[in-house]
């Protein structure tokens, strides 16, 4: 099956991160809004579960990296240059031919002639991989992840020699990112497990799924909001934020693109309407849902169930700190391990 790259330049980062002065509505503060509004929201049961969403096969391309210019962050694609080229192959026929110490020296040189070409730094740690040499290994790919934070193969390439090595938690903290980085990738998933099991974690994978679904007739001023009673707020928050008249731009957003802030309206209210009778059916999800805004990583459900699923080149576009935040939500939600106290 042919799998679908996603496209960049998806997303303005200022419409992502929630800045100051924007807050997080409470149900009253949004069944006012609706209750006072030009438009008619009706809510009515949702009678057919809403099910899940396959988005194993929408990929982040590998081999690009963030380009910063006057305040603005582009995403480019790697490219090598012609005099760093001819050294480039002669390494990766080395390397087939597993003549590392050859392989490497050419890759030296590829660096030497081009040092912001980050893949030589990934392909001498394979080099050292393939001699068995674990900490020279581990000690280039973080050349190669310095040079360029965002590409998720190195993280990946990093954790397997961490877990070769049987340094299992540092294993866990790089295949995390790799995953957050390439949300969808069912074989980093796949690696994620193995190392998540032997690290003595658990491996709970589900998928986050809204139980409500908001239309609008454009030919009339009713919004249609069907809904699971335990979702009502949830869904509410949806419909103001996609229908409501500069709704989205009283908060500081830009309607119809992504926002962070939206989804931790939505969920913020989903756990009030959950308080007093969970959904059995979605009883796991809600409970990491409220652990993690016990541990303040709401922001982190929020982007890696919710936002990165459907849009995993936003994560080429989030601060290295974010990408941390998440990754210890991830091993919260995922893994069963609440952060660590520092």
């Amino acid at each position: 099956m042919l799998k679908k790259i996603c496209p960049v330049f998806i997303f303005s980062i200022c419409y992502i991160l929630t800045g100051n002065g924007q807050v997080v509505h409470k149900p009253d503060d949004l069944y006012k809004i609706s209750h006072d509004s030009k438009l008619e929201y009706t809510v009515s049961k949702l009678n057919t579960p809403v099910p899940d969403n396959d988005y194993s096969n929408i990929l982040n391309e590998s081999g690009v990296y963030n380009e910063d210019s006057n305040g603005t962050t582009t995403l480019k694609k790697i490219h090598i240059s012609g005099a760093a080229e001819s050294e480039w192959g002669k390494g990766n026929s080395s390397f087939r031919n597993k003549e590392y110490k050859d392989a490497r020296q050419h890759y030296k040189n590829v660096l030497d002639i081009q040092p912001d070409y980050y893949p030589a730094s990934v392909q001498i740690a394979k080099s050292f991989e393939g001699e068995e040499d674990y900490d020279k290994a581990v000690t280039a790919y973080k050349q190669a992840i310095s040079k360029n934070y965002i590409d998720y193969t190195s993280h990946w390439y990093l954790a397997d020699a961490y877990f070769n090595d049987r340094k299992y938690d540092d294993a866990v903290n790089e295949i995390t990112i790799a995953s957050i980085l390439n949300r969808n990738d069912t074989a980093i998933l796949a690696d994620m497990k193995k190392i998540y099991l032997e690290a003595h974690l658990k491996f709970d994978y589900w998928i986050f799924t809204p139980q409500c679904k908001v239309s609008k007739d454009p030919k009339s001023r009713e919004v249609k909001v069907q809904t699971k009673n335990d979702w009502e707020g949830y869904a509410i928050v949806k419909a103001i934020w996609e229908f409501e008249p500069g709704y989205a731009e009283s908060q500081g957003e830009k309607p119809g693109i992504p926002s962070l802030l939206e989804e931790k309206e939505c969920l913020t209210n989903l756990i009030a309407g959950q308080d007093k009778h969970v959904d059995a059916v979605f009883e796991k999800p809600i409970a990491i849902l409220k652990k993690a805004q016990e541990y303040k990583l709401i922001d982190g459900f929020a982007y890696y169930e919710e936002l990165l699923p459907a849009h995993p080149s936003l994560a080429y576009q989030l601060p290295t700190n974010v990408i941390k935040t998440i990754k210890n939500y991830v091993v919260l939600g995922h893994g069963g391990e609440a952060p660590k106290k520092k």
